[in-house]
């Protein structure tokens, strides 16, 4: 691992990609152009990659921890403390990161806005997930995006890199880099067969994907599926055949695609400010912000959006057709109510 570190280190820095000094990356994502988790076992074992019939990447997936929690939702006013608490919940940190691991979290980092405007994961949320890592021993914790805004822009306004650093993380813009991605094929993609992706994804002992849930004009919402787009190099590409009636199908179908090949550790979801309307930039005279003081924590990736999306409420399930192509078609995760049973609420 010691090999791969100093190569990585030395193609950031070259790159003047690391921490605050990092050059200036240009637009990569504009808005738009024109039951149990399939895979792993009940019961609470690890899965490698290598067992997960399409996934690619070696970070470990480890199903629900503690029997019978499906997924925790922890309602409160303190981002650190629903955090905190959601995940102990859960079956604890722990469960999920072990000594010496190198960890990747993935939030949603996409915009040059400030934290109240509600489009990027708070920077309070990112320093919480990088302090639970780092006291469970995590040896290396990168925070990457591929930002959509000017990266230098991104890293001032939304207050994210500062808190991450300062909680003991590294911070990396992707962006347009080719370096720092690897083609990989996607074995269950049915639009997208294949994908440039970030070589830490791939390369990670934990995928953490961290997203804030909100608005956005293509797909309805964004979540937890569609943050992982930010870890592709041409994320645009998933718009291919836009329809100006119907929405962007393809687009829905390609989110699956690439929620069936990468597939994180965990999802812990921001749903505190939320952009509810003008998304995902939240920039226009329509932008709402509303606050829902909620945080998520699944290792299903599809029962966090359907979470997410009946908890902000601003459309109903069957209008997020990823949701359910992830969920019913691909067998990818459950597509839970905040009532099931599996699902655990707690009060911070």
């Amino acid at each position: 691992m010691a090999r791969k570190l100093d190569r990585r280190r030395f193609l950031w820095t070259s790159a003047g990609l690391v921490g605050a000094g990092g050059t200036a990356l240009l637009a990569g994502c504009p808005e738009k152009q024109t039951t149990q988790t399939g895979g792993t076992p009940s019961g609470g074992g690890e899965t490698p990659a290598e067992g997960t019939k399409g996934k690619v990447g070696a970070n470990r997936l480890v199903d629900h921890p503690t029997p019978d929690i499906q997924a925790v939702i922890a309602k409160g006013k303190s981002r650190s403390e629903m955090v905190t608490a959601a995940v102990e919940a859960y079956g604890g940190i722990g469960a999920f990161v072990k000594k010496g691991d190198r960890v990747v979290i993935k939030p949603n980092l996409g915009w040059a806005m400030g934290p109240q405007i509600g489009v990027d994961t708070h920077p309070e949320i990112v320093a919480a997930v990088v302090k639970l890592c780092k006291d469970a021993g995590a040896a290396e914790i990168i925070v990457g995006e591929h930002s959509c805004d000017t990266w230098v822009a991104v890293k001032e306004l939304s207050e994210v890199p500062a808190a991450a650093e300062a909680a003991g993380a590294h911070v990396i813009g992707w962006g347009t880099d080719e370096r720092l991605y690897e083609e990989v094929p996607f074995a269950a993609g049915k639009s997208t067969r294949s994908d440039l992706v970030a070589k830490d994804l791939l390369e990670c002992d934990v995928l953490i994907n961290l997203p804030k849930f909100k608005h956005h004009s293509a797909t309805n919402i964004c979540g937890a599926m569609k943050n992982q787009m930010g870890a592709i190099l041409r994320p645009q590409n998933y718009h291919q055949t836009p329809d100006p009636a119907k929405g962007d199908p393809n687009l829905h179908v390609n989110i699956a695609d690439l929620a069936s090949a990468v597939r994180p550790t965990l999802s812990i979801v921001d749903v505190t400010n939320c952009c509810v309307s003008g998304g995902p930039k939240g920039a226009g005279t329509d932008a709402k912000v509303k606050d829902f003081g909620t945080v998520i924590v699944s290792a299903d990736i599809v029962a966090c959006d359907a979470l997410g999306t009946q908890i902000i409420g601003i459309c109903k399930l069957d209008e997020v057709p990823h949701i359910r192509i992830a969920g019913e078609e691909r067998g990818l995760g459950a597509m839970l109510k905040p009532t099931d049973a599996g699902v655990k609420t707690i009060s911070v």
